[in-house]
């Protein structure tokens, strides 16, 4: 997932300066980012789990902050890039408010790259289990971007090559016919298989977009 934002953010042109990864788990994201982005541009990590952020001082130093996604301790333009993956969606967020936060860190013509979980008709024990509070469609998330002040560059769907059969095991969930079982995310057979459909769906969406899928992602720039 992380190589398809890769993907997205490719065609669109960023500003140089300060990026934010909210909600940065372990980093990997925003050491990728700092990779590309190089010396004039420092990237931080926000998350508001305490281990996570350990677990990324471990990996690489850097800008690693705790806080919490609706009430930012950043000053308003600070920003090029601002980065929320899976994280909008999760259970206790405003999303209205927290847009509109990224909305003032952002500086004028920056970029902001969304992911959230899509379709609600497949909310189950999965979204349980990883703490996602709602699922969207795509015209009511768009239509919060654009009520935040931001103009959508991108709009996709991801995970589109695996997603009949996801969709299908999420259902089961849902029904009550297959049970939630940990090892659907643990097994190395799923990893790959996973991290394969991924990554040639990246290579598409250099220069296309996808109809469908279990993710939507949304680039969009603060004019």
């Amino acid at each position: 997932m992380r190589a398809i934002s890769h993907a997205l953010l490719a065609g669109v042109a960023v500003p140089s300066g300060p990026q934010l990864e909210l909600g940065c788990g372990g980093g990997a994201f925003v050491r990728e980012l700092a990779t590309l982005a190089g010396i004039d541009s420092p990237v931080v990590g926000l998350d508001l789990r305490g281990d996570a952020l350990l677990f990324a001082r471990s990996r690489a130093a850097g800008l690693w902050v705790n806080g919490n996604l609706l009430t930012l301790p950043f000053a308003a333009a600070t920003f090029a890039l601002t980065a929320a993956l899976d994280v909008l969606d999760q259970a206790g967020v405003d999303a209205e408010l927290a847009l509109a936060q990224i909305h003032d860190l952002l500086q004028p013509g920056g970029v902001a790259v969304l992911r959230v979980s899509a379709h609600p008709w497949l909310y189950g024990p999965h979204d349980v289990a990883f703490g996602t509070g709602r699922r969207y469609t795509r015209n009511e998330f768009v239509r919060l971007v654009r009520d935040a002040g931001l103009l959508p560059q991108r709009v996709t769907y991801a995970n589109w090559l695996l997603a009949p059969a996801v969709m299908a095991v999420r259902l089961g969930q849902r029904w009550g016919v297959l049970p939630f079982s940990q090892s659907l995310y643990t097994g190395t057979q799923s990893h790959h298989l996973l991290a394969t459909a991924l990554h040639n769906e990246a290579a598409w969406l250099r220069r296309h977009d996808l109809p469908w899928g279990t993710s939507l992602l949304v680039v969009a720039r603060r004019l």
